[in-house]
């Protein structure tokens, strides 16, 4: 039975680095935290901490809450590989100088077949990750704005589970058209998982972003660089989306340095305060390929 729990044990492990594009895998876990979060980020290449708007700001910069609509509810899911999924569901709320958010993401592969010996499975379990978040930002100046978010981390492999605490700092820079960021994320720890601790992919991301419109169309643009501190690639995230009426969205990305995958796009829809998105992250190596769907409402 003990080598039957670690055979599932790496098996998650292996999962998680192949979805999370070989990371610092030889040092962190938790890789579901290196996973985008909402339609609009992924279809533009996750490229979101200097021009994120709605409740995903929980995910990419804390310091974005006080942007966008006053209030933001949210939902994601998101379905790729070998049956894995990753929802995230969030809702923040900002004043002139003090902004809130709470967010939960979970990521799991359900229904894995426990087995000791060839032959029919003994039953099932689920392979489960979660990070329940709760932001506050904070108004510096009228271009300047600051957040952190405390996360509650938790996973389960079978019969064994592990938790801790991370936190994200942010600050972003708006001006006019022009915006850029600053992020740290996943600072913290987490306990055992049976017998080995869990590093978190502590995380740097920083860029800038643009927009600019003529007549009906308008456009909004970002470059982001992000890297996983300890023995990650660095990755350079672009976006750009293109939108008629604020009803009718395109976007495109590009990500640099992974091993399976490049390109992303996606479309949305606007109606009124509720927001309809779809991004696709085609895989390499038959991988298959990403499917996120989005639903906002704001007022």
């Amino acid at each position: 039975m003990k080598k039957f729990l670690i055979i599932i044990f790496l098996f998650s492990i292996s999962l998680n680095n192949a979805l999370s594009q070989n990371d610092g895998t030889a040092n962190t876990g938790l890789s579901f935290l290196k996973l985008g979060v909402g339609a609009q980020s992924i279809s533009m290449g996750e490229a979101y901490s200097p021009i994120s708007e709605d409740a995903t700001s929980i995910y990419y910069n804390p310091a974005r809450l006080f942007f966008g609509a006053k209030t933001n509810i949210y939902l994601a899911h998101n379905s790729s590989m070998t049956d894995f999924t990753n929802d995230f569901i969030a809702f923040k709320t900002h004043g002139d100088k003090w902004a809130i958010g709470f967010g939960v993401q979970r990521a799991a592969v359900n229904d894995i077949e426990i087995r000791e010996i060839p032959g029919a499975p003994l039953g099932k379990f689920n392979a489960e990750n979660l990070s329940i978040g709760l932001s506050v930002g904070f108004r510096f100046s009228s271009t300047i704005t600051l957040g952190v978010t405390s996360k509650f981390l938790y996973e389960k492999i079978y019969v064994d589970d592990a938790s801790g605490l991370a936190f994200d700092l942010g600050i972003a820079y708006e001006k006019n058209n022009f915006s850029a960021a600053f992020v740290l994320t996943n600072l913290g720890e987490v306990n055992e998982l049976k017998s080995i601790a869990t590093k978190l992919p502590s995380a740097i991301r920083f860029g800038v972003g643009y927009r600019f419109g003529k007549g009906d169309f308008k456009f909004r643009s970002s470059a982001e660089g992000f890297q996983v501190t300890d023995g990650g690639k660095f990755h350079i995230h672009s976006g750009l989306e293109a939108g008629y009426k604020d009803m009718f969205f395109l976007r495109a990305g590009f990500q640099s340095n992974y091993e399976n995958k490049n390109f992303t796009a996606g479309i949305g829809f606007k109606y009124n305060a509720f927001t309809l998105d779809y991004s696709y992250v085609p895989y390499k190596y038959s991988f298959s390929n990403s499917n996120t769907f989005s639903l906002g409402l704001s007022f």
